[in-house]
């Protein structure tokens, strides 16, 4: 008779190179026996890693932080939502590019190892080897310290974390392990017009995969029923078991904040009691304690990110801040395969403004069109002050005509806007913009900032006041031609630009 061999461990392998697999699959085997299974991708797929029991889990990423290739997520994605949903998950992180940065976020995630390519294999054994002794020494899911193992993973990564979304995801995930709950949201309160509570949803962040949509419905109407938050928070009750009723099933709420002095709930739908309560209690204190100590760290995070990234005269976000957008974007864009618009927007000769009021005058005029245009895009979008009288706009999701709609909505109006009027003025300019598309005229950060610029630089030494998109002639001769040389009192045009040097433009 034939007998299956069983095997001591289950391990998987994120890896897309096959040549790559064999290697680490005979390394792992030296180590212990294992069942060795292997993905090419993990998109989607990190649910269903973590029930399928895996004691180890090895990711070679070209990417640690951030996106993948195409849009796919990075070692640091994967390994945060991997323990997220399994603690007692090893996880070890490979990469040929990688810092030091990305590795002490790594092992604060609680990554077993980080290991750069080219690394010894002894080095790769013994990172395997204490990842699989972690089933040992917790004894696995039903041990009496898997609910602090759990409480330590869930505090690790909270710690980790700088954005309010992320620790709601932590929390979630928490508290659906300790109290075996299938289904849980995030709620805030916040005040109507007049001042009574409204229990509003936190939604979901871009990229979650969705939630059941009856499963939603279902808790939304129980807590409705029982409408436990609005008396939490007004009696400090940080946590409550909500008794199923006839027609609701039972509730859990935690209470806490994070950044800031809104009161958050994670509510767990259909959730079991813990057989010890007040161990319970305590794990809960401990982990309400880890998010308001990182509450105010994020504060404070986001006050100096506010001083590094917000340009002073305009109050618009400057060229840091603009980088981290566009990396933000191409990524998105390379995932959903939808485009994006970069639009160059440079203030015509507006250094007869400043010769004839002063630079204080023209920093506030700069304010003002900076408010301008900040009205003049979608919510969706983003004004930046690139430098001088240059700004830029991105255009989230945005195909070729919006971009030349909004972009020309841009030129119009400040052609007819009367600017610092409440100030006893009433100055008058235009503007130049150049358009350009991701991926259509550009592929990376630096490439479309460049082609949206030249497309801007084109509209000025052409005509001025028009919108040029790259790639294409500047229009010869725009309706508007006779007002591209408006400035606060008419002047002599200057003589013809003569070639731009690196850093200078010629009004």
């Amino acid at each position: 008779m034939h007998v299956i061999p069983v095997h001591s461990y289950n391990v998987l392998l994120i890896v897309e190179d096959p040549k790559e697999t064999e290697v680490y699959s005979d390394l792992i085997r030296e180590v212990a026996d294992c069942k060795v299974d292997v993905m090419t991708r993990v998109e989607n797929q990190v649910g269903w890693i973590a029930r399928s029991n895996y004691h180890l889990v090895v990711v070679e990423s070209p990417e640690v932080g951030g996106e993948g290739g195409g849009g796919r997520p990075g070692g640091l994605a994967v390994l945060e939502q991997i323990r997220r949903f399994s603690p007692v998950t090893a996880v070890i992180l490979i990469s040929e590019r990688a810092s030091v940065e990305e590795a002490v976020a790594a092992i604060r995630l609680g990554a077993e190892d980080y290991l750069k390519k080219p690394f010894s294999l002894e080095a790769f054994k013994l990172a395997v080897k204490r990842g699989l002794d972690r089933k040992e020494i917790f004894g696995g899911e039903n041990s009496g310290v898997s609910s602090f193992l759990n409480l330590l993973n869930s505090c690790q990564m909270i710690s980790a974390s700088l954005e309010e979304d992320r620790i709601f995801r932590i929390v979630r995930s928490h508290l659906s392990r300790e109290l075996k709950s299938d289904h849980s949201a995030i709620y805030t309160l916040r005040a109507r017009e007049d001042g009574t509570p409204e229990v509003a949803r936190v939604a979901e962040p871009r990229g979650e995969a969705p939630q059941d949509r009856a499963m939603e419905e279902i808790l939304d109407i129980a807590l409705q029923a029982s409408n436990p938050l609005p008396g939490m928070a007004a009696t400090g009750e940080f946590h409550r078991f909500v008794e199923r009723g006839q027609l609701t099933p039972g509730l859990f709420v935690f209470r806490f904040r994070c950044a800031g002095e809104a009161d958050h709930f994670c509510v767990c739908l259909s959730p079991e009691r813990p057989a010890a309560l007040e161990a319970f209690e305590s794990r809960l204190r401990m982990l309400k304690a880890q998010i308001e100590v990182t509450g105010r760290n994020i504060e404070q995070y986001m006050g100096v990110q506010h001083l590094a990234y917000v340009d002073d005269a305009t109050g618009l976000y400057n060229t840091r801040y603009l980088h981290t957008i566009l990396d933000r974007e191409i990524a998105q864009a390379n995932a959903t395969q939808k485009s994006f618009a970069v639009l160059f927007a440079d203030a015509d000769r507006f250094k007869q403004v400043n010769d004839r009021y002063g630079h204080l005058v023209g920093t506030r005029l700069l304010n003002e069109l900076g408010h301008q245009l900040k009205k003049l895009v979608r919510d969706s979008d983003t004004v930046f002050r690139y430098g001088g009288d240059e700004f830029v706009a991105v255009l989230s999701s945005c195909d070729l005509p919006t971009a030349r709609t909004v972009a020309e909505r841009i030129r119009q109006s400040v052609e007819q806007h009367s600017f610092l009027c409440s100030e006893g003025l009433d100055l008058h300019f235009t503007v130049s913009v150049g358009v350009a598309l991701f991926p259509d005229h550009a592929r990376s950060k630096r490439a479309i900032i460049d082609a949206a610029d030249q497309a801007m630089y084109s509209s000025k030494r052409r005509s001025r006041n028009s919108v040029t998109i790259a790639g294409e002639a500047p229009p010869a001769s725009p309706e508007t031609a006779s007002a591209s040389t408006a400035a606060p009192e008419p002047v002599p045009a200057p003589p013809a630009p003569l070639r731009r040097e690196k850093g200078k433009r010629n009004g």
